[in-house]
């Protein structure tokens, strides 16, 4: 039997607090993000500095992101027994811990903070699902998890613009040194707010075989949401892992002009997010935004597809941008959507379900997309993937609206 939901205190009715919560949730998003970019973001040197190939770091982004789906199983019961502040304490602790073990420079101590950081990954939406869903009043909440969720593409745009200049001025160590020291600050300012925020908090939740996956087994409309957590991130990790070799390989453009329309597109990302979750919150309803996303972002990679490579270019580098402020921007309106479907306490079980299947699609989007490209000898081609996971989203998020709609009949009959 899975634990009876801890009953949570009402939204506080200090949004002056709630903004706090907010700040803190999104800044702990950035250095975690951050932490799990420097490996790549640094890849040369670092290959060079841990005597391997530079292919092999490459490797890490999915040890991470598989390390991070296994912690989600149990984050949500780590994030009710120890209350959101706590765990995210726990978290920036992972990551700076996680960046002193990385100063080791060998492939074992690489391999140690590739499962810290995986684990400071996966821990950390719970954690502040459980915060933000007391501390935001429910007409604000898709913007809300927008503004968190932009923690993600900043943290990218962070380690881009920390990382190199740290790395020529001193050498790669001391970007690690910097985010391992905002890391020991960050988690000393969230003590004494922890008292207040980590008032719900219960000790007596035990942790179940399955995890959160009970929420996909009682809910039907979540295991359709997760399946499209699961398509729309795998159209987001195609684009974020392949774009610089489409623009370089196949647009011709040189690594610093790629480099520079990458950047844009994590920007696209950031304010996407922001730009959604405002719309959500205008209609009232998250679920036709992310019908609209979803068909949007079918669109766009159809096109990048078929006229990516015949258009002038800078038409395909607009199309690119704009899949950046879709494919990098549904995740505040979907995490909302969760939210929205949940019983009080229950928010981050729910979300640590759903991002199981969603860290799943970051696994397998990429590696499908490295076969097309394999088989075929286009990135043009491997497009076409990201085209047919955003229209799997439709189709999902079809079968979600129809299994709430069957459930609340059922409720209505009973």
């Amino acid at each position: 039997m899975p634990p009876s939901p801890t009953v949570q205190p009402p939204v506080s009715p200090e949004w002056g607090e709630g903004l706090v919560v907010l700040l803190a949730a999104t800044w702990v998003q950035v250095l975690c993000s951050a932490g799990m970019l420097l490996v790549p973001t640094l890849a040369p040197q670092i290959a060079a500095a841990f005597g391997v190939p530079t292919g092999w770091v490459g490797l890490q982004v999915s040890l991470l992101y598989g390390v991070a789906m296994l912690t989600s199983l149990q984050s949500a019961v780590l994030a009710r027994r120890l209350g959101g502040c706590r765990a995210s304490q726990l978290a920036i602790a992972l990551v700076m811990g996680g960046c002193a073990l990385a100063l080791l420079g060998t492939p074992l101590a690489l391999l140690a903070t590739t499962l810290m950081l995986g684990l400071a990954y996966g821990i950390t939406s719970p954690a502040a699902a459980e915060l933000l869903s007391r501390f935001t009043p429910p007409e604000r909440r898709n913007l809300v998890y927008s503004i968190k969720q932009t923690g993600v593409p900043l943290g990218g745009v962070l380690a881009g613009l920390m990382a190199p200049p740290l790395a020529a001025f001193w050498n790669w160590q001391a970007a690690f040194l910097a985010v391992g020291a905002a890391s020991l600050a960050t988690l000393l300012l969230l003590q004494p707010r922890r008292s207040r925020w980590d008032v719900s908090r219960d000790a007596s939740v035990r942790m179940q075989r399955a995890g959160s996956l009970g929420v996909l087994r009682r809910s039907r409309a979540m295991r359709w949401l997760g399946a499209t957590g699961f398509c729309l991130s795998a159209a987001q990790l195609s684009l974020l892992s392949f774009a610089v070799a489409y623009m370089v390989e196949e647009l011709l453009l040189s690594l610093v002009m790629a480099g520079a329309v990458v950047s844009l597109v994590h920007m696209g990302g950031v304010s996407g997010r922001l730009a959604w979750g405002a719309l959500a919150d205008r209609l009232g309803a998250s679920l036709p935004v992310l019908f609209g996303l979803a068909a949007v972002i079918a669109v766009i990679f159809l096109l990048l597809a078929v006229l990516g490579t015949v258009v002038p270019s800078w038409m395909t580098l607009v199309l690119l941008v704009m899949a950046g402020a879709t494919a990098v921007g549904w995740n505040g309106v979907y995490l909302g959507e969760v939210a929205r479907r949940c019983q009080p306490g229950e928010v981050g079980e729910a979300t640590a379900a759903v991002l199981v299947l969603t860290y799943m699609g970051v696994l397998v989007g990429p590696a499908l997309f490295s076969l097309i490209v394999w088989l075929t000898g286009s990135y043009s081609v491997g497009f076409l993937l990201p085209a047919i996971t955003g229209g799997l989203a439709i189709l999902c998020l079809h079968h979600c609206r129809r299994a709430s709609h069957a459930a609340e009949i059922t409720t209505v009959l009973r």
